[in-house]
């Protein structure tokens, strides 16, 4: 097991190919992993989607959609669903983790919230917000669930650091401010702006020939130059 911390100010991470975004309810783990899909080109996968049958019931095929999905080379997700984490953990090679304040998250979470309950934004599989109200009756509204789970990702990265999972090898990218975050961003399209620019190595690069010298017109006392084929008879 090998958890290689990165510092984000010391330019991109070296591998950009299976990524997860870890954090709490309202960290914007979901945003983050569109930009970076955007970005990259690597395809995202949406375990919201994989998770929820119609009702917000669970779906019994997750954790095989989950593995089956991340069999490919590349990919983006999140990292945060425990029936699948220690298998994304062994498949992945960079976990961001966006460790922001609880004041932070949970105040992000309660505007999402609200936004998309007032405007019934249809969410996975039909599924809409519940009415602001089941905050109070209902345990597992999102609101409870953040606030449940606000230290849950820093335990489980605990764990994974002191487990012996020798199949866990990851760098690990930490950012305590959205702001430190945005840079990163920043500096990581500036970075993949320049490659783009760059000529790709299967193309040659063009060589401008010299103009060549116009040969001295042959005047009647000239010689004519010879040019190799034998004289005629």
């Amino acid at each position: 097991m090998t958890l290689r911390a990165l510092d984000p100010a010391a330019g991109p991470p070296p591998a950009l190919d299976r990524i997860l975004v870890a954090g709490g309810s309202g960290a914007g783990k979901t945003t983050l992993a569109g930009k970076l899909a955007a970005l990259t080109g690597v395809p995202r996968i949406e375990l919201d989607e994989l998770y929820y049958d119609p009702g917000w019931r669970p779906r019994p095929r997750f954790g095989a959609d989950a593995a089956q999905r991340t069999e490919q080379p590349r990919w983006i997700t999140e990292w945060h669903y425990p029936e699948v984490n220690t298998l994304l953990a062994r498949r992945a090679r960079l976990l961001i983790r966006l460790d922001y304040p609880v004041a932070v998250t949970m105040t992000s979470l309660a505007l999402r919230t609200l936004l998309r309950s007032l405007h019934r934004e249809v969410l996975w599989s039909g599924n809409r917000e519940p009415p602001l109200r089941s905050v109070l009756t209902d345990p597992e509204n999102i609101l409870r669930h953040g606030w449940a789970t606000r230290h849950d990702t820093r335990s489980e990265l605990l764990a994974l650091a002191g487990g012996a999972d020798p199949d866990v090898r990851l760098d690990v990218l930490r950012f305590t401010r959205p702001a430190e975050l945005s840079d990163w961003l920043i500096r990581l399209s500036r970075g993949h702006a320049r490659d783009e620019r760059r000529p790709h190595h299967s193309q040659q690069p063009q060589v401008r020939q010299k103009p060549q010298k116009p040969q001295k017109s042959q005047g009647p006392h000239t010689p004519p130059r010879s040019t190799g084929a034998p004289p005629l008879r």
